[in-house]
C-alpha cells in the first residue's frame, strides 16, 4: 500500500495514499481542475484542427486549379493540331511547314502507315492508341512512351494521327509531379521524391495521402475535354509546417499559463488539507493493521441490524463467503452462499438472536473445497444512531473443522476395536475416574446400569466385587490379576499407566488355560500313580528304564560333544585355511611381484592345491554333520536343469583339462523346469565329476547327461576309469566309505561325496543309482521329480536322510 508523507505541527503523520477522505476531497478537486483544463485545451485544439483542416483545404484547391488548368492547355492544344492536321489533310502541307505552324508535334504519319510499325515501338503504341478513340472522329490519345497522340480523320484519305512528347508539351515541375493516364496507358514525371505518392490516384476529388516510406502529398486530377485523358498533379504537404508549429506553441501558451496558476492554488489547498485529515490518517492506519490482523487469522467483521435485517460485511468476511467484495448485504445474500440444508439453522439463530442477544453459528459454505465457517457475535449499541445493532467476528475454520473430523473418525475406528474386542477394556483418567469401557467390561461384571463416566476406579471394583469368586494376584507380574467369575470363567486382568498418567485396564479370558491346567494336573496324578505301580510291580523295568535314560543321556551328550567339536573345528579350520589360501594364491599369482626362483612358484601352488583340498573336505565333513542333524535344508524353486550342471561343469572343467581327460555335456533339448535348489544340484554334479576325474586315466573321457524320463529329470555321470567291483558298490554311498585300494590308485578325499549327493538326492524326492563295470567305467545317476520334494510317493526327510 502506497503511503505518502504529511507535515503538522504534532510533527510527521503517515498518510494513505488511498484514504477515503483524502480521495474524497482531493479528487473532486482534481477532477474539476482537470474537467476545466480539459476543455480548454479541447476547444483550443479544435480551433487549431479547423485552422489545419482549412489550410488543407486551400492547399487542394489550388492544387484542384493548377490540374484543371494544365487540362485546359492540353485542350486548346489538341484543338490547335487538329486544325494543322485538317490543313494537312486538305492542301498537302510538308513535315517542315506543319512544324512552323505547329511546333512540339514531333511526329506526323498515317495511320495506316503507323500500323505497320512493330508492336511496342513508338509508332506501333501511338497506332493501337489511335485505333482505339472512336472512329472518324478527332480524339486525344496516350502512350506509355510519354507521347499524346492528336488524331484527325481526313475526309476520303487515310486519318492522321501527330504525336507530340508530353516533355515538349509542359514544363517538368520541380517541386511536383504531373501525372498523365488513360484507361490503356500511363505517364509520370517530375519530383522523383513523390512517384509513391503519385501512384495512387485519388477516385473522388484532391486528396492528401501518407503512409509508412510514403512522403505526405496531396493529389488533384482534372480530365481533358472530350478525351479519356486525365492529368494529376501531385505537390508534397509536410504533416507539419512553420504555421502549424507556431499555432501549436501559441495554443500551448494559452493552456500552460491558466494551468500553471490553477496548480498553484491546488498545492496550496491540498497542503491545508493534508493537515485536516491526519487524524483520520491515524485511524486509517489502525483500520489497516486490523485488516491485516484480520487477514492473517483469515476471519472478517460483520454488523446486522436486526430492524432493516441488513449485514454489513468486511472485506475480509466477504472473502471468506466468496461475495466478491465487502458491503451491505442481506441476510438472503448470506444463504445464497451456503447450502439448502442449512438454511433453516441459520435462520433460526439470526431469529433467536433478537431475544437472547448473541450469535454463534458453525455452518459449511457452497464451494468445492468444503469450507466451513464460524460466524459468532452479541449485541451492542450504535453510538450514531443509538439502534441496537448485532456485531462480531466471521472465520475459516475449514481447518480446524476437518481437524475435528479426523479426530472423531479415529474415535469412532477405536472404539470400534476396543468393542470388537471379546475381553472387558476400560480407560481412567489420571485421577483414576472412569472415561470408556466396552460392553464386555459391563457384561463381565454385571455393571450393565451401574457404569457412568467419572466413576472412580475403587467404586467400580467394589461393585464388581459381586461377580468374582476368587481374586488372586499373579506372581509373575504386581499389575496383573487372576479372577474366577461366578459364571465359571476366568479372566486375567492386566493393568497398565498411560502416558498422560491414566489408567488402562485389559481383561483377557483364561478359561480355556485354567481348565488345561487342572486337566494337566490330573492326568500327572494320574501318570504318578502308574508310576507308582509300575515301579512296585516291575523293578526290572525300573531297572532297564534307568539304564536307557542314562544311556540315553550319553547318547544326548555325545551328540552334543560332536555338534559342538564340529563347529569349533569349522571355525579352527577354515580361519588359518583362509590365510593360506589367500596367501598362497597371491604367491601363486605373483601378484606382489616375482618370487624369485621357479621352483618357489610350484611350492606355493602346491599349498594352494592342497589347501583348497582340505577346505572341500571340511565343507564336505560338515555338511554331512548337517544332515545327521536334521538342520541342512534345501531352497526348491523353478529352475532350467541345465543351469547348475553348466554351473558345475565350468567350475571343474580346468581339472579335467589339466588331466587330459575329455569332458561332455550331453543335455536333451525342450527339457522342463524342475522344482529344485540350484545350489545343491551344483555340488551333486561337482561331487559326481570329481570323484570320476579321480578314478579316469588321462585320455579318458566324461560324460554328464541330462535328460527328461516320465515325471523326473534324469542326471547321470559316466566315465571311463577303472570301474567298481560289484561286491563294495552297496557299502559306497555310506559316508567315509572308499573302495580303491592303495595298490590300485593314490587317491584323495573323505569318502563323503557319493554319501552327500545321495542325501541331497532323497532330500529331493529322488534317489541315487550306481552302476558299474570293474575295469571299463562307472555310472552314478540320480532322478529328482520335476515338482519339487512331495509330488512322488517316495518324499524322505532330511533326518530319514542321515
Amino acid at each position: 500500500m502506497a503511503r505518502q508523507t504529511a507535515r503538522s505541527s504534532k510533527g510527521t503523520l503517515p498518510v494513505l495514499a488511498d484514504d477515503p477522505a483524502l480521495v474524497a476531497g482531493t479528487g473532486r478537486t482534481w477532477a474539476l481542475i482537470l474537467t476545466i483544463l480539459g476543455l480548454l485545451a479541447l476547444a483550443l485544439g479544435l480551433k487549431a484542427w479547423d485552422e489545419r483542416q482549412t489550410a488543407e483545404r486551400t492547399f487542394l484547391a489550388q492544387l484542384d486549379t493548377e490540374a484543371r488548368m494544365l487540362a485546359a492547355r492540353l485542350s486548346a492544344r489538341a484543338d490547335g493540331v487538329q486544325v494543322v492536321l485538317r490543313l494537312v489533310g486538305q492542301e498537302n502541307l510538308s513535315r517542315s511547314e506543319v512544324a512552323s505552324i505547329s511546333p512540339g508535334i514531333d511526329a506526323l504519319v498515317a495511320l495506316h502507315d503507323a500500323g505497320q510499325s512493330l508492336p511496342g515501338s513508338r509508332l506501333g503504341d501511338a497506332a493501337a492508341a489511335a485505333s482505339k478513340l472512336a472512329p472518324g472522329q478527332p480524339g486525344i490519345g496516350l502512350t506509355g512512351h510519354g507521347d499524346i497522340v492528336l488524331v484527325y480523320p481526313v475526309p476520303e484519305k487515310d486519318t492522321l494521327i501527330a504525336l507530340s512528347p508530353v516533355s515538349q508539351t509542359f514544363a517538368e515541375p520541380k517541386a511536383a509531379r504531373l501525372t498523365l493516364h488513360s484507361p490503356d496507358a500511363r505517364f509520370s514525371f517530375g519530383n522523383p521524391q513523390l512517384a509513391d505518392a503519385a501512384a495512387p490516384l485519388p477516385a473522388h476529388g484532391p486528396a492528401i495521402r501518407s503512409g509508412p516510406g510514403i512522403v505526405r502529398a496531396g493529389t488533384a486530377c482534372a480530365g481533358v475535354p472530350g478525351s479519356e485523358v486525365n492529368i494529376c498533379l501531385t505537390a508534397a504537404r509536410p504533416a507539419f509546417s512553420a504555421a502549424d508549429i507556431v499555432r501549436l506553441a501559441i495554443f500551448g501558451l494559452l493552456v500552460a499559463a491558466p494551468a500553471m496558476a490553477i496548480f498553484g492554488l491546488t498545492r496550496s489547498l491540498s497542503k491545508r488539507q493534508t493537515e485536516v485529515l491526519a487524524q483520520a490518517t491515524r485511524n486509517r492506519e489502525s483500520d489497516r493493521i486490523l485488516g491485516l490482523v484480520m487477514r492473517g487469522a483469515r476471519a472478517g467483521y460483520w454488523e446486522w441490524s436486526h430492524q432493516s435485517d441488513a449485514i454489513f460485511f468486511s472485506e475480509g468476511a466477504a472473502g471468506i463467503l466468496g461475495l466478491g467484495g465487502g458491503g451491505l448485504q442481506s441476510l438472503a445474500d448470506l444463504l445464497g452462499r451456503v447450502p439448502v440444508e442449512s438454511h433453516a439453522r441459520i435462520r433460526e439463530a439470526f431469529d433467536s438472536a433478537r431475544t437472547i442477544g448473541w450469535i454463534h453459528l458453525t455452518f459449511p459454505a457452497s464451494s468445492p473445497a468444503g469450507r466451513w465457517i464460524e460466524m459468532r457475535g452479541s449485541v451492542s449499541e450504535d453510538p450514531a444512531s443509538g439502534n441496537q445493532v448485532f456485531g462480531g467476528m466471521m472465520m475459516d475454520v475449514t481447518e480446524r473443522k476437518q481437524a475435528d473430523d479426523r479426530m472423531k473418525a479415529a474415535e469412532r475406528r477405536l472404539r470400534t476395536a476396543i468393542e470388537g474386542f471379546s475381553g472387558p477394556f476400560a480407560l481412567w483418567d489420571s485421577r483414576k475416574r472412569l472415561l470408556y469401557w466396552n460392553r464386555a467390561f459391563a457384561h463381565d461384571f454385571g455393571l450393565q446400569d451401574t457404569l457412568r463416566p467419572g466413576m472412580g476406579h475403587s467404586t467400580v471394583q467394589i461393585a464388581r466385587a459381586g461377580a468374582v469368586l476368587l481374586e488372586r494376584q499373579s506372581t509373575d507380574d504386581s499389575r496383573t490379576t487372576l479372577m474366577a467369575l461366578r459364571n465359571g470363567r476366568w479372566l486375567k486382568i492386566v493393568e497398565r499407566p498411560t502416558q498422560d498418567g491414566g489408567l488402562l485396564t485389559v481383561g483377557v479370558d483364561i478359561t480355556e488355560n485354567i481348565r488345561n491346567e487342572e486337566e494337566l494336573k490330573r492326568q500327572q496324578e494320574i501318570m504318578k500313580r502308574a508310576a507308582l505301580d509300575l515301579q512296585r510291580s516291575e523293578g526290572k523295568a525300573e531297572a532297564l528304564s534307568r539304564k536307557y535314560s542314562e544311556e540315553k543321556a550319553k547318547a544326548e551328550h555325545a551328540a552334543f560333544t560332536k555338534s559342538a567339536f564340529l563347529a569349533n573345528m569349522s571355525h579352527e579350520l577354515r580361519t588359518p585355511l583362509n590365510a593360506i589360501i589367500g596367501f598362497s594364491e597371491i604367491m601363486t599369482n605373483e601378484l606382489a611381484g616375482p618370487l624369485g626362483h621357479p621352483s618357489y612358484k610350484e611350492y606355493s601352488r602346491d599349498i594352494l592345491m592342497s589347501g583348497q583340498h582340505l577346505l572341500d573336505m571340511i565343507n564336505d565333513i560338515l555338511d554331512m554333520a548337517k544332515i545327521e542333524a536334521g538342520k541342512m535344508t534345501i531352497s526348491p524353486q523353478p529352475i532350467d536343469p541345465v543351469d547348475p550342471v553348466d554351473a558345475a561343469l565350468r567350475m571343474i572343467r580346468r581339472k579335467a583339462e589339466e588331466k587330459e581327460i575329455n569332458l561332455v555335456l550331453d543335455a536333451a533339448p525342450n527339457l522342463p523346469d524342475i522344482d529344485a535348489d540350484h545350489r545343491a544340484i551344483r555340488q551333486m554334479i561337482l561331487n559326481l565329476v570329481s570323484n570320476a576325474i579321480k578314478f579316469t586315466d588321462p585320455g579318458g573321457k566324461i560324460t554328464v547327461r541330462v535328460e527328461q524320463r516320465g515325471p523326473e529329470i534324469y542326471f547321470a555321470v559316466t566315465d571311463t576309469g577303472i570301474g567298481i567291483p560289484v561286491e563294495d558298490i552297496p557299502r559306497l554311498a555310506q559316508p567315509f566309505e572308499q573302495v580303491s585300494k592303495t595298490k590300485d590308485r593314490n587317491t584323495d578325499g573323505t569318502g563323503l561325496g557319493l554319501a552327500l549327493t545321495k542325501s541331497f538326492a532323497e532330500m529331493h524326492g529322488g534317489r541315487l543309482n550306481i552302476a558299474s563295470i570293474y575295469g571299463e567305467g562307472t555310472t552314478v545317476a540320480f532322478c529328482l521329480p520335476i515338482g519339487g520334494p512331495g509330488s512322488l510317493d517316495y518324499q524322505v526327510t532330511a533326518r530319514d536322510v542321515a
